[in-house]
């Protein structure tokens, strides 16, 4: 559930619509500069598809890449893959990334998107930050490949 919380935030930050005009505004601002910076911001949001969720946290965008964190999950995309983390259970999903079209599927499900400390970045090469080192992880933690 929490990975589909994360990429109905991205897909909102990815250029859906939102409820308050100034959001819209916002977050086509944020949609007009996803190839040309890497973009930094904090999200508070609803998700309401089963049951109300709040969701509270920071996005760091670089063109399809991406690394979301809050609610005590973290996601990372490098554009090919994406590694779902929760950290406190020791769990890791190892999944293909379906491109923007998994992100827009989940749309209708944002409420009360409210978006902060929306940074700007030049692009980088280094794309470390959107990658998630099972290798690292010690015997304690379950790995699910699911590629």
């Amino acid at each position: 559930m929490m990975k589909k919380l994360i990429l109905c935030l991205m897909a909102s930050v990815l250029a859906l619509t939102a409820s308050a005009q100034s959001v819209q505004e916002q977050v086509a601002g944020i949609a007009a500069h996803l190839e040309t910076n890497r973009i930094s911001l904090r999200y508070d949001c609803t998700f309401t598809q089963d049951a109300p969720v709040k969701l509270t946290g920071t996005l760091l965008v670089q063109g399809t890449r991406y690394q979301a964190k809050g609610n005590g999950m973290e996601i990372y995309c490098d554009g090919e893959t994406r590694w779902t983390v929760d950290p406190a259970s020791k769990e890791v999903y190892v999944e293909e990334a379906g491109g923007l079209e998994e992100l827009m599927a989940w749309g209708d499900s944002l409420t009360d998107l409210k978006l902060s400390d929306v940074r700007y970045l030049p692009l980088s090469e280094d794309v470390s930050a959107f990658r998630f080192d099972t290798a690292a992880l010690d015997d304690d933690w379950v790995v699910t490949d699911l590629r």
